[in-house]
Formats: C-alpha cells, structure tokens, sequence
C-alpha cells in the first residue's frame, strides 16, 4: 500500500466516522504534507497552533459543568485543521474585547470563536468566512404577551455581551425604532448566563445573540424562551489573522477546502445541528 493511498483511506474511514456521529476530532484524517509545507516556518516548527477563543458559546464553543474538556462546532473544526498540518491546538481563553488584541501582538495566530468579519475589522484583521449567521433578539417565555415586537423594547433594557457587535446593533435598533422618551437601554454583561439572570430578575427584558446560541439555549432549555421580530445582519463569522500572517492564512483556508471536499466540514456542523449554516465556498474579508 502506497502512502498516498494509506492516507485516502484515512480520509474516507474519518468521514464515514463522522458521520456516524463521532467527533471530527476522534476520526481525524492525520497530517497531510502539502498542506503542512504551506504554513510559515516559524508557525511550522513550533509544533503548535494558538488559537484565541472566548467561552462560553454554545454550540459554537464551551464546556459541560465541572469539566475542563472544550467542545463545540468551532473546537471541532479548529482541531481537525490542526491534525491536517501537524500541529497541536493550543486554545487560549480570553474575554472577548481582547480577542483583537491576543493576535495583533502575536499571542495567538488567530481567532476561531463565534467571530463576526466586519469591514471594520478588517483594518487590523484578514478574515477567513467559514459560517453563515444572523442575529436575533430573544426573551423569556413569562415576556411573550407584552414583548411581541422590537418596538414593544421601547423603554425596557437588553441584555448584551460586552465588547462585541451586538452592542452597537441593539443601540442602533433601539434609536431606529424608540423615542427618547422611551429609549431601549443596553445592558453590557460578559456572558449568557448573566444575561439570562437579568432577565429573570427583570432586570433586563430581552438579550440577542446568532441564531444559533438561540436555537442551542431552547434545545436545552425547552419552553423557556422565544425569539422577537426577524433576524438582524445576516453575515459570516470568520477565523481571524493578523495582518502579516498570509502563508498561515492560506495554509487554514486550503486545509478548510480539503476538508469540505471530503466532506469532514459539513459533518462537523452537522454533529452540532448546524449543517444549514455551512458556507457553498470560503471566501476572504467577504464580510459587510
């Protein structure tokens, strides 16, 4: 058997474990040497890839209660990239207003976690658009009698998760739809498990997250909350690199194509109920 052909069979076994259901992670299709000799050397004889996340942000990204082990459809995928080009993931959590930050000074290479590609990121950042996603307000089911519409928001507070783009879209909502006499105040919380603690305290009415923390929330909490109006921004998140990191960039994006035309990519978004979400080809600094 022939090297080539040994590594063929890795990939079709890997996908066809995948789509069984198991971890991309665990079906990995190993090192693939044209694709490691892309990467920059530096990044190459580290042995390893510092990837910037944020927790907790299921399905995308997060951990079960009482365990360290990282999971979702973003941890998932940033493995499995890593295993291709021979190194081993090394996730750095950081609160998410320094995410920009740990890759502009070189502590991370990039950022995989749930990270919106906005044209004005892309003054520090390249982008790689890997997932299809929108924004959505939410509340609690107690809410949906009085809370039918976006303008029902008018003189109530949003829960919002500190430092990322939701802030900006709710204060622009809010001046788009509310009187100043009734203006939409926005409440800046880290997590979503403060946010959901506001709106149960009453504190705040309603919070927005991508569709798909929603849809993850009422799958495991179901009955309990409900999405207000239509959905905001559709868009993309990307992985995220610095500026001068072109070999690295290129060398994740062919890896990210070599695993959509085994179909490993799909299966991945898949396993988490996302496989709508998967993007028809991987385009670069494509955001609005």
């Amino acid at each position: 058997m022939t090297t080539s052909t040994a590594a063929t069979i890795s990939r079709i076994l890997a996908c066809a474990m995948v789509s069984l259901g198991v971890l991309a992670s665990a079906a990995s299709a190993g090192t693939d040497d044209k694709l490691r000799a892309m990467l920059p050397a530096k990044v190459r004889d580290s042995g390893a890839l510092n990837i910037a996340i944020s927790l907790a942000y299921p399905p995308m990204e997060y951990s079960d209660a009482g365990s360290t082990d990282l999971k979702g459809a973003d941890i998932d995928m940033a493995k499995e990239v890593a295993d291709r080009l021979g190194l081993k993931p090394n996730f750095q959590n950081v609160e998410f207003p320094q995410l920009i930050t740990s890759v502009t000074t070189g502590r991370a290479d990039m950022i995989w976690t749930a990270f919106s590609d906005l044209t004005e990121r892309q003054t520090q950042l390249d982008f790689i658009d890997y997932f299809q996603t929108g924004n959505q307000l939410y509340s609690m089911v107690k809410n949906q009698e009085t809370i039918k519409s976006v303008k029902d928001l008018c003189g109530k507070a949003v829960a919002v998760a500190t430092g990322t783009s939701w802030v900006g879209l709710v204060e622009r909502v809010g001046k788009e739809t509310c009187t100043q006499g009734s203006p939409l105040t926005v409440l800046q919380l880290p997590t979503e498990a403060e946010h959901i603690l506001q709106m149960k305290q009453d504190r705040a009415q309603a919070s927005i997250m991508g569709f798909e923390g929603i849809l993850e929330l009422q799958k495991q909490k179901p009955g309990e909350f409900y999405t207000i109006g239509d959905l905001l921004e559709p868009g993309h998140y990307g992985i995220a690199f610095a500026k001068d990191s072109g070999d690295l960039q290129k060398a994740v994006k062919a890896t990210l194509e070599a695993m959509k035309a085994d179909g490993t990519y799909v299966a991945i978004l898949d396993h988490y109920g996302l496989k709508n979400a998967a993007v028809p080809e991987f385009t670069v600094n494509a955001g609005r």
